[in-house]
């Protein structure tokens, strides 16, 4: 794996450190999880970003990346059920 990818893993290893070892594994197996995580790091970024913006729709855009952050947490959450 490269710097990017390792970047990329960045928030979801942060906020499952206690899953870490099934990170590791899913990351290497499975380009789908992959995939979510690189989505999970975008939003987190992406909500950082707008939540220190001026621009009127910001807080919008705040509430938007939130919700999506919910949602690709709970899905974590599943995907990580099964694993040890």
């Amino acid at each position: 794996m490269d710097c990017t990818m390792n970047d990329k893993m960045y928030h979801v290893f942060k906020r499952f450190p206690e899953k870490r070892k099934a990170i590791d594994l899913l990351i290497a197996e499975d380009s789908e999880f992959r995939s979510m995580c690189e989505d999970y790091d975008d939003c987190v970024q992406a909500c950082r970003y707008w939540d220190l913006s001026k621009d009127p729709e910001a807080e919008t855009r705040v509430n938007e990346y939130q919700i999506l952050i919910r949602e690709l947490e709970n899905e974590f959450i599943e995907t990580l059920k099964g694993e040890i």
